[in-house]
């Protein structure tokens, strides 16, 4: 069948179901970068059912599909993508039950700090100021200022898009490292929801621990530009790429509308008008640079999303 026309059917039946869809929407608007063209389809689960029925349709019909929270560390092609985007940013939902707290793939971290605060819980002030969704955090244990998602999460229910179910892992079977989960080897896996124990503290000093954190962030990051966040994993513990990039003398290195940031040599930051290409043309001089000068290869972290993959 004609790629067109399975797309339209996707969207009539999704409309039919009450799922909120659009097509052809800018996924420069969606994501913290500000870059990206055109999604074939976009779709807005509000819950897990409507993820697995999305997600069986889809299948059926072979159609390629991405699934992401707040959009805040991905970069998408300039030409969008062509299939099925997923966005899980509905499926926000956070409940609180003694000192344990569990909350939709799709909810704010930040917002996630906030509950836990609230409630008096510790264990997840970290997570104030960073601006991805919990799936996303779980999904690459992200991390900062000495926490991360492994020390506060209990568990993870996930969709097997492969299997067709839903399935609930421990702490221990989430293969759980730095920047890494299960989900790293897995591009079936999708992440539903997440629940993370805490220990009860002081609402006062938790909130001020926040707030030191976030004061910190806006001191030390490029907070005022659009951004996917730290662009390249430490290759080392004792190795900080921010420090080797700045000692490169690279930072406001600039290819189009993609720089290196000023305030935070970790950070590319789009100062108007940037492409995918000119981040990744960016990206790749940094490696580079870096290569020559420490003799270190860097990885990037942000997730690159191209056209169907």
């Amino acid at each position: 069948m004609d790629r067109d026309l399975v797309l339209l059917s996707l969207m009539r039946k999704f409309e039919e179901e009450g799922i909120e869809c659009a097509n052809a929407l800018p996924l420069s608007s969606k994501t913290s970068f500000k870059i990206g063209g055109p999604a074939d389809l976009a779709v807005f689960p509000k819950d897990e059912g409507e993820l697995e029925y999305i997600m069986a349709y889809l299948g059926d019909r072979e159609m390629p599909y991405i699934v992401i929270g707040n959009g805040s560390n991905i970069l998408f092609d300039d030409a969008g993508y062509r299939g099925c985007v997923i966005f899980t940013e509905r499926m926000n939902k956070v409940t609180v039950d003694g000192n344990r707290i569990t909350a939709g793939a799709g909810a704010s971290f930040t917002a996630l700090a906030v509950t836990a605060k609230n409630a008096s819980l510790t264990g997840l002030e970290f997570a104030y100021g960073i601006p991805g969704s919990v799936g996303g955090a779980v999904v690459m244990n992200a991390g900062a200022y000495g926490g991360e998602v492994a020390q506060a999460l209990e568990s993870c229910t996930l969709y097997d898009a492969e299997k067709c179910e839903v399935r609930i892992l421990t702490k221990d079977e989430m293969e759980l490292s730095y920047r890494h989960s299960i989900f790293s080897e897995n591009k079936k896996y999708i992440c539903i929801s997440a629940t993370f124990t805490l220990k009860e503290g002081k609402k006062d000093e938790i909130d001020a621990v926040m707030r030191d954190l976030m004061q910190r962030r806006i001191s030390k990051q490029p907070l005022e530009y659009p951004s996917a966040g730290s662009v390249f994993k430490r290759p080392a513990p004792d190795l900080f790429v921010g420090k080797m990039i700045e000692e490169s003398g690279l930072k406001g290195y600039t290819i189009g509308g993609a720089q290196v940031s000023e305030k935070h040599a970790g950070f590319i930051i789009n100062v108007g008008g940037a492409t995918a290409k000119d981040v990744l043309d960016l990206v790749g001089h940094i490696q580079g640079v870096i290569r020559q000068n420490y003799g270190v290869e860097i990885e990037c972290e942000i997730r690159r999303a191209g056209t169907g993959e």
